[in-house]
C-alpha cells in the first residue's frame, strides 16, 4: 500500500478560463506537496501543464534550488506562438517552450506561476521523432539537451545523459507522454506515431532517471483518450507499468 495524499483539481477545468484556472490550480497543488516534502505523481491530463508542475516545484523547493527536466516524448511540443508559420495550435503545442521562456511569458507567469522560465540547459529531451521543422529549430537553438530517437535507443549513453544532468541540479521533473513507446503499447493514443521503443525499453530508460535518487515529481499523460475500449484498456495496462516502475523508484 502505498501512502498518499490524493488532490482532486477538477473543478479548476470547469470555469470559464480553464486554460488559466487550471494550471494554477496545478501549481499550487505541486508547491503545497513539495514542500510537504512529498513526491509528486500526475496520472492523468495533458502535457500543457507542465510548466504549471515545474512551477508548483520550484515553489516548493527551497530558494535557489535547481530543477531539471526529463521530458520523454514523441513530439517536442515547442512551438513559439509569437513566429509560428503553423496555422493552428494549442496549449498542448507549446509546454516545453513555454518551460524554457520561449513564448506565452503572461500565461507561464500568472497561470503556472513559472518565473523565472526553467535554463532550457536544464532540460533533456528524449526521443522527438515526430516534428515540424520550426520546432527542431527552436529546440536546437534553445540549447537544451535532446537524444534523437537514435541516441534514445543506445542505453549507454543514455545513461551518460542522465548522470551529467542529475549531477548539475537539485531535484528533477519526469514528463512521461504516452506516445514515446511504439504505438502498440499505447494503441488508446489518439493517433499512432511512427516507430518509438518498446514498453520495457522505454521503462528501463525511467528507471535510470529514478535511479538518480532526484526525481521529486513525474507526470504520466495522454494515456486517457476515450477510445475503443479495448484500446483502452491496453493504455491503462501499460500506464500502470509505467506507474510501476517511478513508485518503485520512489522506494514503494
Amino acid at each position: 500500500q502505498v501512502p498518499r495524499v490524493t488532490v482532486d483539481i477538477t473543478d479548476a477545468a470547469k470555469g470559464p478560463a480553464p486554460w488559466d484556472t487550471l494550471p494554477r490550480a496545478m501549481s499550487d497543488a505541486v508547491r503545497d506537496a513539495v514542500a510537504r516534502g512529498d513526491k509528486v505523481l500526475s496520472l492523468n491530463g495533458y502535457c500543457m501543464l507542465a510548466p504549471a508542475v515545474a512551477g508548483g516545484i520550484l515553489r516548493g523547493l527551497p530558494a535557489e534550488s535547481k530543477l531539471g527536466v526529463v521530458w520523454l516524448d514523441a513530439h517536442f511540443d515547442d512551438i513559439v506562438l509569437e513566429t509560428t508559420s503553423v496555422e493552428e495550435t494549442t496549449l498542448v503545442g507549446i509546454p516545453l517552450s513555454t518551460l524554457i521562456g520561449c513564448t506565452a511569458e503572461d500565461w507561464r507567469i500568472a497561470s503556472c506561476k513559472l518565473d523565472p522560465p526553467l535554463p532550457a540547459s536544464h532540460v533533456l529531451h528524449a526521443d522527438g521523432r515526430v516534428w515540424v521543422p520550426e520546432e527542431m529549430d527552436t529546440a536546437t537553438a534553445s540549447g537544451m539537451r535532446l537524444v534523437d530517437e537514435e541516441g534514445f535507443a543506445d542505453f549507454a549513453g543514455w545513461q551518460r545523459e542522465v548522470a551529467d544532468l542529475a549531477q548539475e541540479v537539485d531535484a528533477l521533473y519526469v514528463m512521461y507522454d504516452a506516445d514515446v513507446m511504439a504505438s502498440e503499447w499505447v494503441p488508446g493514443f489518439y493517433r499512432a506515431e511512427p516507430g518509438g521503443l518498446s514498453r520495457d525499453e522505454v521503462l528501463a530508460r525511467l528507471q535510470c532517471v529514478m535511479e538518480t535518487g532526484k526525481v521529486v515529481a513525474a507526470s504520466t499523460w495522454c494515456f486517457d483518450f476515450d477510445r475503443d475500449p479495448a484500446d483502452v484498456e491496453v493504455n491503462a495496462a501499460t500506464q500502470a507499468s509505467v506507474v510501476e516502475t517511478i513508485l518503485r523508484g520512489w522506494g514503494w
